[in-house]
């Protein structure tokens, strides 16, 4: 008789065989009261991490990609092995605190409109991370790009901070830590591949939203979120994928003319970043370093943008 699974848990992996052995570790820990099952997809790691959690879980399910798939193709990789009623997402860089998987999972029972649920997350010092966001639109392109949300006349897409307190509907959720119901996966689809890295959570979102289901944060449910496992090492390549997957979503959710206003206010905002960073590269010489990456990041988005030609390799894009 095959065993009933609540939540299948799909974590991708990519050279983090540290913080994936943390995490398996916290979720076995922390799961009381849910049949759960772990799905490890590997992104061709050569660091060892399949055979570090073969040796150390051997419950735990591993699929080893030949290739770097990126983050989407990969998760959908694991959710086509999940048996789950539902599947979560989760990160390797997270560690999951006392009853995570357990209350994400009692809420999507109680609330069947609720197609996804998200936790609260800290990072490393404590705080809240305010990743609950708007969908993107001008207004808050203006304000986040533009640094025009500081005047608290234009809002950017993160939600204000004393809205991390409560359960309430949201818009993005982050795809750091998300639980998904699995009848609402399978009607709406899974993640967009053409989505490499970043981005996906958004546009996953905006297609529940318009099938008319509801994502919802929920902070009685949390777990740590460190933040940038797999992206520390190559951080102008970040930002340049992170630029194409902002493209991509405007391109599939917005009609041609705001397409062509985003382009300029990024520009924009490419330009006089250049010039701060440049600045600041002149006049404060401990800082040196990280002003010349800012710069460097700046100026190949910008190309990009205005050429589509990459300065920088970013796997799987053109």
């Amino acid at each position: 008789m095959t065993e009933t699974v609540d939540v299948s848990v799909v974590i991708v992996n990519w050279n983090t065989r540290d913080l994936l052995l943390g995490v398996i570790q916290s979720l076995l820990e922390t799961t009381r009261r849910t049949a759960m099952e772990i799905i490890v997809v590997d992104n061709a790691s050569h660091d060892g991490s399949p055979e570090a959690v073969r040796e150390r879980y051997p419950s735990v399910q591993i699929i080893v990609n030949d290739d770097n798939l990126g983050f989407a193709r990969a998760n959908n990789v694991g959710f086509r092995a999940a048996r789950g009623r539902a599947v979560c997402l989760v990160n390797t860089d997270v560690v999951a605190l006392d009853g995570v998987i357990d209350t994400l999972y009692a809420y999507l029972v109680e609330h069947p409109e609720v197609a996804m649920v998200g936790p609260r997350t800290y990072n490393e010092q404590g705080g809240t991370r305010q990743n609950c966001r708007r969908f993107p639109s001008l207004l808050n392109a203006v304000g986040d790009h533009l640094w025009l949300k500081r005047t608290g006349l234009v809002p950017g897409r993160s939600l204000p901070p004393e809205t991390y307190d409560h359960t309430h509907p949201a818009e993005v959720l982050s795809g750091c830590f998300l639980m998904v119901r699995r009848e609402a996966m399978d009607r709406v689809g899974m993640l967009d591949e053409d989505f490499f890295f970043y981005g996906e959570d958004t546009d996953w979102g905006k297609r529940f939203h318009d099938a008319g289901w509801v994502s919802v944060y929920h902070p009685e449910a949390e777990a740590i979120h460190f933040g940038g496992g797999s992206t520390k090492a190559y951080p102008v390549k970040y930002y340049l994928i992170m630029e194409k997957s902002d493209l991509l979503y405007w391109r599939k959710h917005h009609p041609l003319w705001e397409r062509a206003v985003y382009a300029v206010v990024r520009l924009l905002h490419h330009a006089v970043s250049t010039v701060a960073w440049a600045a600041i590269w002149v006049l404060l010489p401990r800082r040196r370093e990280q002003a010349a990456l800012k710069v460097r990041g700046s100026v190949i988005n910008a190309v990009w943008l205005l050429t589509r030609r990459s300065l920088v390799v970013t796997p799987g894009w053109s």
